[in-house]
């Protein structure tokens, strides 16, 4: 099993994660959003490990239905742009 797959099994399995996972749009979101718990890895696995296919995981994300193009109401992709 990858790294990858390894980090996706356990965000399904974990309540809390799949519950944050429900609504961020991609992979960076998820990171940001957990970082608030003080939590930077997952299964063993660091969110900056190079293995990590950010493809496949921002394709989980969007799974969920929220996605940079229709974002959750209260993402950081929702807010108006201010600067160009």
């Amino acid at each position: 099993m990858t790294k990858t797959q390894r980090l996706i099994n356990r965000i399904q399995e974990k309540e809390s994660f799949y519950d944050v996972a429900y609504v961020c749009e991609d992979f960076e979101t998820f990171e940001i959003e957990v970082a608030e718990w003080g939590v930077d890895h997952i299964a063993g696995v660091d969110f900056d490990d190079p293995e990590l296919d950010r493809e496949q995981l921002d394709a989980f994300f969007g799974s969920f239905g929220c996605t940079p193009d229709n974002p959750h109401p209260c993402s950081k992709y929702a807010l108006p742009k201010v600067y160009g």
